[in-house]
């Protein structure tokens, strides 16, 4: 909701709480949850928002995990 707003610093703050949350927990749920978030910001990377590629910086090493 919070990027569907516009809101990439809010939504980036709480998906590394969420990550921080998922420590240790590997399912398809969360793995799928992590691969969605790559993607919807996926257009931020791209236009070089920096919390955005840090956020996906974390998300690769949880899913290599």
């Amino acid at each position: 909701m919070q990027l569907k707003r516009g809101r990439i610093e809010e939504a980036c703050q709480t998906w590394h709480r969420a990550i921080d949350h998922m420590d240790g927990v590997r399912s398809v749920r969360t793995r799928k949850a992590v691969k969605n978030m790559r993607k919807d910001l996926s257009r931020f990377r791209a236009r070089g928002v920096r919390c955005a590629a840090e956020l996906d910086e974390r998300a690769i090493g949880f899913l290599r995990s």
